[in-house]
């Protein structure tokens, strides 16, 4: 066993329960300040066996199964700065462990934003990338796999390595910056990266319409595909999550049923056209829409929609989320299979993309927790022949131990073990997280 003092940068400061992940407690937290520092601990843990988990602001820590082995918490506070910014060329180059919210500030400036709004305000910027974290806006501007120019990366053999760059075209061959979103920390540490930018729409709307049955949203969605309308965003919500946004903000009023709420940005007068488009189309289908609130209303209506608070309020600690990858055009029968786990589930939807939430609220019956274990199989049998998944995002300790949250049993599952053992053959990084 090595003592503390042989292990460089390792904080006393900070509490190891402060970085517990599903109960476990690191045996250490270490705050490296530089790269070379990164490389070598992971050197070191790699001659130790150790298991390292990086620490962002550990926002998104509760997805993945449970820890292998928790020896170091490499925590990457120190790696928060905005490093290169060309507002003209629409670029920035900033460090893994700032925060999201720091880094649209800093943009506002400029009247520039980077184009993604994953669940939780939190987040830094390298958990996002980790995790591929996307919220409503992924519908006009992709993930953050989309905005991703360049990586820089301590590979856990120590060696530092880059790929991309700050120019917008930069690729020939294999796009190694792709690889890297959505590895949740399995294939190296990140350092910093290069965003692409876009301008922050000059005029945005809101539109919101409450439908009582789910064969008037495929409707209404159908109508809007088969449209020339360009929206942002538009997401589902049944009417437990009407309900429990309504809760949160009185803009939806005391409406019951299933919601639509679809969000335009561009310059004004595009706006306002497509705004009146969108109401002739539904209200041939009989269906009223209205703009709830001010701008600064719909802001607030919007920040919610991409958190998860909402849902979990209250039962933070017994709530499940499940997030389904299906297509657009499976709303309806996902709904209906997702009724199946129970008449209290609330769903959101990215219902142009084909991403849905459900959150279910758990008593501590271990005859309740079987049940949703099996709804989860039922769900991903479902969507198999379609390559769909479910992924277990969140869920108390008791049901992770009851199943592997990732469901993923397709062919893709050898290539991923193939690469995973080139980049990490010693399994330093999240062991027994990820898929492999």
């Amino acid at each position: 066993m090595s003592q503390v003092s042989e292990i460089p940068n390792v904080s006393t400061s900070l509490k190891t329960s402060n970085f517990a992940v599903d109960g476990i407690e690191p045996k250490w937290v270490v705050e490296p300040q530089t790269s070379e520092e990164i490389g070598d601990l992971l050197k070191r843990a790699r001659d130790q066996s150790w298991g390292v988990i990086p620490f962002g602001s550990g926002s998104r820590q509760g997805i993945g199964n449970l820890p292998a082995r928790f020896d170091v918490a490499l925590s990457l506070r120190n790696f928060s700065r905005i490093l290169e910014y060309e507002p003209q060329d629409l670029v920035v180059k900033v460090e893994s462990g700032c925060k999201l919210t720091d880094l649209q500030r800093w943009l506002l400036r400029d009247n520039l934003f980077l184009p993604i709004d994953p669940p939780g305000s939190s987040g830094t910027v390298g958990g996002i990338v980790a995790s591929n974290a996307s919220g409503p806006l992924r519908l006009a501007h992709g993930t953050v796999r989309d905005l991703l120019l360049g990586v820089s990366v301590v590979q856990p053999a120590g060696a530092r390595t880059k790929f991309g760059a700050r120019v917008v075209k930069n690729v020939t061959g294999y796009d190694m910056c792709k690889l890297y979103v959505g590895s949740f920390g399995t294939l190296g540490v990140f350092t910093d990266f290069y965003f692409k930018l876009k301008p922050v729409p000059p005029c945005q709307t809101t539109i919101l319409a409450v439908m009582k049955e789910l064969s008037d949203v495929t409707e209404a969605l159908t109508k809007l595909r088969e449209s020339p309308l360009s929206p942002l965003a538009v997401e589902f919500l049944n009417p437990p999550s009407l309900r429990a946004v309504g809760q949160s903000i009185p803009l939806v009023g005391n409406h019951e049923g299933h919601a639509l709420v679809v969000l335009f940005g561009e310059v004004e007068n595009a706006v306002r056209w497509q705004v009146e488009e969108l109401k002739r189309l539904w209200a041939s289908l009989g269906i009223m829409s209205v703009t709830p609130g001010d701008s600064s209303d719909q802001k607030s209506l919007w920040d919610l929609l991409s958190d998860d608070e909402p849902f979990t309020q209250g039962f933070r600690n017994r709530s499940v989320k499940l997030k389904i990858n299906g297509f657009p055009s499976q709303l309806q029968e996902l709904v209906q299979q997702l009724d199946l786990l129970g008449k209290d589930l609330l769903i959101k939807s990215h219902a142009g993309s084909g991403i849905t939430q459900a959150y279910l609220h758990l008593s501590d019956s271990s005859a309740e927790q079987r049940g949703v274990v099996q709804g989860v199989q039922h769900l991903r049998s479902f969507l198999k022949p379609f390559r769909g998944s479910v992924v277990v995002e969140l869920a108390p300790l008791a049901l992770k131990k009851m199943m592997d949250v990732w469901g993923h049993d397709s062919k893709d599952r050898l290539l991923m073990q193939r690469i995973r053992e080139k980049y990490d053959p010693a399994g330093i990084l999240n062991p027994g997280r990820f898929v492999v």
